[in-house]
């Protein structure tokens, strides 16, 4: 019929709505009938009518309850057939009890003589599985509906490697999708991929010897696959992959260690990869042309291509992820991996949206996709499938893959429910995992009291987060490029300084934020924004470079001085650069580590390090997170007028050589002098750390401009 059409949906098990739009005479009776699977047709009642113009609202009374299992098709008078729209269904009441699927066997499990499919799609009316043959084209066979909506079906043969997608067809809309729980994947993503997960979850596990009592024994590097190994002047051979993070031996070009014995020769703890969960915007066979950090993930299992070196071929990912992670896990680094399921690149192409129409994302009160994180499609994490798929990604992730550790992207965007439950699993496989999260509290769609956001820590007290006021105190504020923070110039933070070296724990300027020290990750700078390096070109304008590096020195030196837990951003330790760009997630070379002037500034390189040892051997930084342990041992003292900052460290371990250890930092541009009225042993200085190298004794002295000292009284 021209310029007419009808449209009918499921509101309620028993109720259809039907929208029917003509601009021709209406027949005197409009009847309305039901087919299920095609046949057996029922006469619908009329509940309620609504007209308005040439467009009509019918409610229609079902006899029964609908069974999902079942083809629904409806025909209105002189109207051919259609479908029954039932994708709102995934908000009736009822659908939680009746499809949510607790089962670890989602997505394809390979053996040698065969491989199960299973997706779950509770109102798919059928999916067909499109499998690659032996001859490269696709055959294309039914799945069978099971309890819960999940499709199964078992296929004889050897698949490894075989390419596969899913037919699914929702209310007579099919849609061709990837594997939701697709763990392999070929190139580009086009296709899911069988492999062999037990072949890479039984190669034998490595452990680090290094322990990790708590999260305030670790120190956290973040990098890059990519950023840290592209640089062109190391002999980095395999770079921007994998096993080129891996290499062992590599140097710049002035002789220094780069790549894996870099970061050894820091003694950093954890290493924090950028994504490496299957992301779009670059291609996996010719990465080079263009550059993402991976926040606009399409997957939550698969790993991504860029980063492999043969792509093509789907195992090869995962197993040059594992030798990665084994081949730090040898040379005592952990594996963080930042993980993103706050929101889906592009969800109406997501596996997630073709396979269940609805159910996947959060939506605002008016109806559309909600979109907090300003990156994508917000994804409803609150909803059980959704949690489900989430933890069972950190699962796997730790079982398959080793992995010590998780950061969350906006983690303020989940629930806390969802975070508790990974972190569970994440302990019952990794007792000594760490996890974190960027705890903003963004969007409304989720109720504040459900958010994993920072203000909320008290309910995730083993879960860390991202401490931005210990970020703008000490540096500056982000956001306010040219405002001064404590070592850039406004020595009037001192006060907050207190609270910030003691861990956020203790009610000193502010009131106390964390449970425990573990919780604040310490940090000045990190992928997002400015570099301290640039916020410096900006709020210090008139100053030389090398003074901002001092500021730069001091800035670190207090961060690996702090209770809590030290994240460091790949070239913070030296002052590394964007050349004034903050927000350079698709820009390439930007992000890449400088190998150059890792050899130009490597007096800075091997100050942090020093610095850092000292922190990896002082059993108060590295052990103690609890409020009442920190109070104990901790005391403060301000000289204003002179703005320098005193932090006292009274030593009850009688095993310890100094019973009384002083923190003076000068924050000024000039030096000052200082009165300790006893002898006291320089423990850091200007030269790092300075304990069994060489005894410097001090009683009075003068404290060189931006500068910090740790001085220790020995015990009688």
């Amino acid at each position: 019929m021209n310029n007419s059409f009808f449209k009918a949906q499921l509101v309620a098990m028993k109720k259809i709505s039907v929208l029917v739009f003509t601009d021709i005479p209406r027949p005197n009776e409009t009847v309305f009938t039901l087919y299920t699977n095609g046949v057996r047709p029922v006469k619908l009642d009329i509940t309620k009518t609504v007209s308005q113009g040439a467009t009509i609202l019918y409610d229609l009374a079902l006899p029964e309850s609908v069974d999902f299992a079942n083809r629904y098709s409806i025909s209105v008078t002189d109207f051919p057939t259609q479908p029954l729209d039932v994708s709102r269904a995934v908000y009736f009441p009822e659908f939680d009890n009746m499809f949510n699927y607790d089962g670890d066997d989602l997505g394809s499990i390979y053996s040698k003589n065969e491989t199960k499919f299973n997706l779950w799609a509770p109102l798919a009316q059928d999916v067909v599985l499109k499998l690659e043959n032996d001859k490269g084209t696709f055959d294309e066979l039914v799945m069978e509906r099971t309890d819960y909506g999940v499709f199964r079906l078992t296929v004889k043969g050897n698949l490894l490697n075989r390419k596969y997608s899913y037919l699914v067809n929702n209310s007579g809309s099919i849609r061709e999708t990837t594997d939701p729980y697709g763990k392999g994947t070929s190139l580009n993503s086009l296709f899911s991929a069988v492999v062999d997960i037990d072949a890479i979850r039984n190669i034998k596990k490595i452990k680090p010897t290094r322990i990790i009592e708590k999260p305030v024994s670790a120190q956290i590097y973040e990098t890059s696959v990519r950023d840290f190994t592209e640089d062109s002047h190391t002999d980095i051979e395999n770079k921007g992959k994998y096993l080129g993070f891996v290499e062992e031996g590599r140097k710049t070009e002035g002789g220094n260690p780069a790549g894996l014995d870099y970061l050894k020769f820091l003694g950093i703890s954890h290493v924090q990869f950028n994504p490496i969960i299957d992301f779009r915007g670059v291609k996996d066979n010719d990465p080079l042309p263009t550059y993402n950090w991976g926040y606009d993930p399409i997957s939550f299992f698969a790993i991504e291509g860029s980063y492999s070196l043969h792509p093509e071929k789907p195992m090869s990912r995962l197993l040059e992820f594992r030798e990665m992670v084994d081949r730090l896990h040898e040379n005592n680094i952990r594996v963080i991996m930042d993980v993103v399921y706050n929101h889906i690149y592009g969800y109406m192409e997501s596996c997630f949206e073709k396979t269940v129409p609805n159910y996947f994302y959060r939506r605002r009160k008016d109806g559309g996709i909600s979109s907090a994180s300003g990156c994508g499609d917000d994804f409803a994490s609150e909803r059980f499938m959704a949690s489900k798929a989430i933890v069972d990604s950190i699962e796997y992730f730790v079982d398959v893959f080793d992995v010590d550790g998780f950061r969350f992207d906006l983690m303020g965007l989940i629930d806390i429910e969802t975070i508790n439950k990974c972190l569970k699993a994440m302990k019952k496989l990794k007792p000594d995992g760490i996890m974190y999260g960027e705890g903003w509290n963004m969007g409304y769609e989720l109720p504040f009291e459900q958010k994993a956001c920072r203000e909320n820590a008290n309910q995730m007290p083993q879960v860390g987060f991202f401490n931005e006021v210990y970020r703008d105190i000490v540096k500056g504020p982000t956001f306010d490029k040219c405002k001064q923070g404590y070592i850039s110039g406004d020595v009037n933070c001192s006060t907050g300084l207190e609270y910030l070296v003691s861990g956020s724990v203790l009610p000193l300027t502010f009131e106390p934020m964390f449970k425990s020290a573990s919780q604040s990750i310490n940090y000045i700078e990190c992928h997002d924004n400015d570099t301290i390096f640039d916020k410096l070109i900006m709020c210090c304008s008139e100053e030389d470079e090398e003074t901002r590096l001092r500021r730069i020195k001091l800035a670190n030196t207090i961060l690996l001085l702090s209770f809590g837990v030290p994240f460091i951003h790949m070239g913070q330790e030296f002052g590394q650069t964007k050349k004034g760009q903050d927000n350079t997630y698709n820009v390439p070379k930007i992000n890449n580590m400088d190998w150059r002037m890792v050899d130009k500034r490597f007096e800075y390189v091997r100050y942090f390090k020093e610095i850092m040892r000292f922190r990896i051997n002082n059993m108060y930084l590295s052990k103690l997170d609890s409020p009442n342990d920190i109070d104990k041992i901790i005391s403060f003292d301000q000289h204003y007028d002179e703005h320098s900052f005193y932090s006292y460290l009274k030593d009850p371990n009688q095993n310890s050589p100094f019973e009384n250890i002083v923190l003076i930092i000068n924050p000024n541009n000039y030096a000052i002098d200082v009165d300790l009225k006893d002898d006291y042993e320089v423990i850091v200085g200007a030269g790092g750390f300075l304990l069994g190298q060489q005894k410097i004794l001090v009683n009075k002295t003068s404290l060189a401009p931006l500068t910090l000292y740790m001085l220790g009284k020995r015990r009688q």
